[in-house]
């Protein structure tokens, strides 16, 4: 485990996430201020990209697989294995993208609109719109491919600052034509473009820098593509889970309570997204070295890796969940000029159902990337599939707040059985305790509870006792959880290998 690539990857992680932020910060208000009926339109807008995004599904489960596999095989000495794998993962993609252009002309003969009860775009805008969102998926799948191949050879975090610096040109585009009030069909053109101009700057610098990974369709076969499929396929479940989780809420919401709800399910939604970035990054920090360990059976470093990183994970998530949901009514003033939309119940639920999405997304990074995720895949397929079909008839009742509680139910569940199956990630030697996961249950009920009266009643407080109360609720839970969770001893291995590195850096040539 370097430190130094796990700083790298942890600097892109920032860069990345803060795109994302920055996305969730930009585009609603954008919506808001520039286009008439600016909270319907972007909840039309949110069902529009929602209606394909499963398409996405397909995505995850070859990048996700493919490159995994490229690294464990070109780590294991495996070059010829690994050219294979990756030609035969562009071999299937490349299917896949002509599949999507042809069959994506349906929704031109589709009543898109209607079924999606929209009113401030034209049937035919819908349909072009729709149209370059899929084309757009099929760039997102070769980028990804070609971005995710530099980890085999410890680079990852040069993909990465490829993705992101797409984001920001996909992101400054759909800001600037967004203030000129663009059509849907324009703002979905933009990211479009946005994909093919990376596409063919990653394809040149992976020439430059490994050029043995610059993909060769000839180093593919047919056979190969049959084998990726199964693996790939159970990659894909997880995604569609993934789509059932952020996208089938918004098209079951917009169907039962129309697009007023969407776009406040949305925003409150990006407020808890957004702040638990610093929990995905905390995860996804160490997916290299998982993939890595995982190829060359280093049980010992990764048994060691796991237990580090949870302390980190535990530690952060009380202090990230309710510190966002005390600073919600200054984010709802500040950031989106409507302080009324803030809801103490639903900001409470999703604070809530962010927390154990953060535990669980930590220990489903260890299935992910080291490619044991079959059983994993079809058990939240699954879940999160009777999820939506009991959600709805529960929103008819309980309205917003009874989906919100649906999905936390699901979610505990979720993370119990995914918890179940990292045991078996190790061999039996190597197993490891849960006592540290009790600890945090009982340390998250506590907490949550504690805060409850305040974030009933920040509402009707003025904006700096709120934001007063957030920041010193924050710093005392941080002060409790650093010794719960034991992170004194992960500062001293950082700090003692910090020290080491200096020392050889100064050591004479």
């Amino acid at each position: 485990m370097s430190l130094r690539r796990l700083l790298q990857i942890l600097l892109t992680g920032f860069v990345g996430q803060g795109l994302t932020v920055l996305t969730q910060l930009l585009v609603p208000p954008f919506f808001f201020k520039f286009y008439p009926s600016g909270i319907e339109t972007y909840g039309e807008w949110l069902a529009l990209t929602a209606a394909v995004s499963y398409l996405n599904t397909l995505n995850y489960g070859i990048q996700t697989y493919a490159s995994n596999q490229i690294t464990i095989l070109y780590n294991g000495g495996d070059l010829p294995g690994a050219r294979t794998i990756q030609a035969s993962a562009f071999r299937l993609l490349l299917l896949i993208a002509s599949v999507f252009s042809i069959g994506g002309l349906i929704v031109f003969v589709l009543p898109v609109a209607g079924w999606l009860r929209l009113h401030h775009v034209t049937p035919s805008a819908a349909a072009v719109t729709l149209y370059l969102i899929i084309l757009q998926i099929s760039g997102n799948m070769f980028l990804s491919l070609l971005t995710n191949s530099y980890m085999a050879v410890g680079l990852l975090h040069r993909g990465n600052y490829i993705s992101s610096a797409q984001r920001l040109l996909m992101i400054l585009s759909m800001a600037a034509a967004i203030f000129f009030r663009a059509s849907f069909p324009v703002l979905a053109g933009l990211q479009l473009a946005s994909y093919l101009v990376f596409l063919l700057f990653a394809l040149v610098d992976l020439r430059r820098i490994a050029p043995a990974l610059v993909p060769s369709l000839s180093a593919g076969s047919w056979s190969t593509v049959r084998a990726i499929l199964k693996p790939s396929g159970h990659f894909g479940l997880i995604s569609i889970a993934g789509f059932l989780t952020w996208q089938g809420p918004i098209l079951v919401i917009q169907r039962v309570m129309g697009p007023g709800t969407v776009a406040l399910f949305g925003v409150v939604r990006v407020v808890f997204q957004m702040s638990r970035q610093l929990l995905s990054m905390a995860s996804s920090v160490f997916a290299q070295d998982i993939t890595l360990m995982v190829g060359r059976q280093d049980w010992p470093r990764l048994r060691r890796l796991y237990d580090l990183s949870e302390r980190l994970v535990l530690f952060l998530i009380p202090v990230v969940s309710i510190g966002s949901l005390l600073m919600c009514p200054l984010l709802f003033t500040v950031w989106l000029h409507k302080r009324h939309l803030y809801q103490p119940e639903l900001c409470f639920l999703m604070a809530l159902v962010s927390a154990v999405l953060g535990l669980k997304e930590h220990k489903t990074q260890f299935q992910s990337s080291s490619n044991e995720h079959e059983e994993l895949s079809t058990f939240i397929l699954i879940g999160y599939s009777v999820m939506l079909a009991v959600a709805v008839p529960v929103m008819h009742r309980f309205g917003l707040p009874g989906f919100i509680v649906t999905w936390l139910t699901w979610e505990i569940i979720q993370t119990a059985g995914v918890v179940r199956l990292n045991t078996r990630l190790f061999p039996v030697e190597y197993q490891f305790g849960k006592g540290l996961l009790w600890r945090f249950c009982g340390f998250i009920v506590v907490a949550f509870a504690a805060v409850a009266w305040p974030a009933l009643r920040e509402a009707h407080w003025s904006l700096p006792v709120g934001v007063a109360a957030a920041v010193g609720t924050s710093l005392l839970l941080a002060a409790a959880a650093w010794p719960t969770f034991q992170m004194g001893e992960l500062v001293q291995i950082l700090r003692e290998r910090i020290q080491r590195r200096r020392l050889q850096t100064a050591e004479p040539v």
